[in-house]
């Protein structure tokens, strides 16, 4: 490789730095995952082992598969009641370009935040559909990868909307996600989720909710869910990893019904933790 002539960040040199060569910081190479932390202990820690796992493995980022989970587990004997943020990246660049060298050694960084206010996510939500529209490519459907700029430029439209969320379509036209959730909604007598062999990010919440859900009486399909559909949707709820399963009580204006199977099954996802 040929080396850069010269490094500077914020006008003064870096030339020392490895940083700047990183290529999640220059391709977005690399993946992420959000845990909660209770306890000293990480929540739902299986799951999302599995998902770093086979992000890294559609990826081809070789990399000690303990290394992440080592950090953590050490930062949460430290901080036991966080929010836990865990990228892995494929490390220093050692060959300018696209193309890995295959010889670069994957890079951890850990931060952690505190754990989600009360007020971050009320029990009820309001959502807003969202012009903005994410492409889709089956090779990293369901992965969170590093590069989010799709959310980026969505959660900028979702400012001044007075919602909690947005919800986000595909370049086909599908139901895909909220900017930082998965989706569950009441079509016509029937719970769905959107498929998500596209696009979109398959949450370890989202995972949780569909194993669960059967014992509170909810049986959730997953399927093509047209966009246009939200507006004769009756129910809604949302998941993540730092807000459990939230009912959206208001979409784009209009007042939606509560179910209790979503309460329950709401109440049941916090005594969880794996």
């Amino acid at each position: 490789m040929s080396a850069p002539l010269a490094i500077v960040v914020d006008g003064a040199s870096a030339a020392e730095a490895e940083w700047p060569l990183d290529r999640a910081l220059h391709f977005g190479d690399g993946l992420f995952e959000t845990l909660l932390v209770r306890g000293g202990l990480l929540r739902f820690e299986a799951l999302h082992r599995a998902r770093l796992r086979e992000g890294c493995q559609r990826l081809h980022i070789a990399i000690d598969p303990e290394l992440p989970w080592r950090t953590a587990t050490l930062l949460a004997s430290r901080h036991p009641d966080c929010t836990l943020k865990l990228l892995v990246s494929r490390g220093t660049a050692t060959a300018r370009g696209y193309t890995p060298a295959g010889n670069e050694h994957p890079r951890v960084i850990a931060l952690v935040y505190p754990a989600p206010d009360a007020r971050e996510f009320p029990p009820m939500l309001r959502a807003v559909t969202l012009r903005s529209v994410l492409g889709e490519n089956p090779q990293l459907a369901g992965l969170k990868h590093c590069n989010r700029l799709e959310q980026v430029l969505a959660r900028q439209e979702l400012l001044g909307r007075s919602a909690h969320e947005g919800l986000l379509g595909s370049s086909s036209g599908l139901l895909v996600s909220g900017t930082i959730s998965n989706v569950f909604l009441e079509l016509d007598g029937e719970w769905m989720t959107p498929v998500l062999d596209r696009c979109g990010v398959a949450g370890v919440m989202r995972a949780v909710a569909l194993r669960e859900a059967p014992g509170h009486g909810l049986q959730i399909r997953q399927g093509e869910v047209p966009l246009d559909a939200l507006a004769r949707c009756t129910g809604l709820f949302l998941t993540n990893a730092r807000m459990g399963v939230r009912t959206v009580q208001e979409l784009d204006g209009r007042k939606l019904q509560e179910s209790p199977a979503v309460q329950q099954l709401a109440a049941r996802v916090v005594d969880l933790a794996g």
